[in-house]
């Protein structure tokens, strides 16, 4: 199966349902080029049966993320009943392992998706995450 062409919610001709997501960046880019990815990730996750209205960017000068921030993030996920988290790759959550599988069990025990672009669904345990060459 090829998992950039995954379709979250299974859609087929007669079944347009469209999940709702939010992507989530960690970028120091310029505003306009965050939202030209912004964009390209709205192209492929619709493509993909998820609609993404929403946009969690973190903009810090440090690799790490400020603690509240995303504690807000994950609020957030809850009170407005998202589905998917979409990330351009695993990478950008973080390059940690660990902080990475931490941050999968948070969002899948609030019963939310993630979804790569690079690689589609993201397994419970990111364990298997070499399986999706990462």
């Amino acid at each position: 199966m090829n998992k950039r062409n995954f379709n979250v919610v299974g859609n087929n001709a007669n079944n347009q349902e469209l999940a709702k997501g939010i992507a989530f960046i960690k970028s120091r880019r310029a505003e306009l080029n965050v939202v030209h990815m912004v964009e390209n990730m709205r192209v492929q996750a619709m493509s993909n049966g998820v609609i993404i209205n929403d946009v969690y960017c973190d903009r810090s000068m440090t690799r790490d993320y400020d603690r509240e921030a995303l504690n807000a993030f994950f609020a957030t996920l809850k009170e407005e009943d998202f589905e998917v988290v979409v990330v351009r790759s695993l990478n950008e959550i973080t390059d940690d392992i660990y902080d990475l599988e931490e941050f999968v069990k948070t969002i899948t025990d609030m019963g939310i998706w993630l979804y790569s672009l690079e690689v589609g669904p993201v397994p419970i345990t990111v364990s298997h995450a070499e399986d999706f060459g990462c």
